[in-house]
């Protein structure tokens, strides 16, 4: 009776381990506001603004904000697997800041550093801390995604799109 009880009690606290992260990565239950096509139209007006890595044919649409521990693990997979990932994939990394981290300080330093992609992956992977700084274009750039996002409808990190959809 004891072993049964513990073991749901196991089976319980796992499933809330799952689900915790997905209640504070976004809002359960909303969609994707445009089709993929239309989203498609949309991030070609922003990619010069992403942070890309590497250099294959499929692309990788990612809405990430620096202190979400979500879009941590997302990054750190694709550097744990970057030999094929970026082979197979060019991906394309937008910073967008989910309000309850606080991140917009932290995004416009990355955005106004000359290495973007060192600066980023300082942040995300290896847990450093950067000086803030914002000197450029970085509160414009954050405007242009944050208008995009807006648009497409995202409301969670990673909010990554393949072909224009959501997965």
């Amino acid at each position: 009776m004891y072993n049964d009880h513990m073991n749901k009690v196991m089976v319980l606290l796992f499933a809330l381990f799952l689900l915790i992260p997905s209640i504070w990565a976004g809002v359960p239950g909303k969609k994707q506001l445009l089709s993929p096509s239309e989203t498609m139209k949309v991030l070609e007006t922003i990619k010069g603004t992403a942070i890309v890595f590497g250099e294959g044919d499929k692309e990788i649409h990612t809405f990430i904000d620096p202190y979400c521990s979500m879009s941590q693990r997302y990054l750190s997979f694709i550097f744990k697997k970057k030999d094929v990932m970026f082979k197979r994939y060019k991906i394309y990394l937008y910073l967008y800041e989910l309000p309850r981290k606080k991140s917009q300080e932290m995004i416009k330093t990355i955005l106004s550093s000359e290495y973007q992609n060192i600066a980023l992956k300082q942040v995300m992977i290896e847990k450093e801390k950067l000086d803030l700084d914002d000197d450029g274009d970085a509160e414009e750039i954050m405007e242009e995604i944050s208008e995009a996002a807006e648009k497409i409808g995202v409301f969670k990190r990673p909010y990554i799109l393949i072909n224009g959809k959501a997965k």
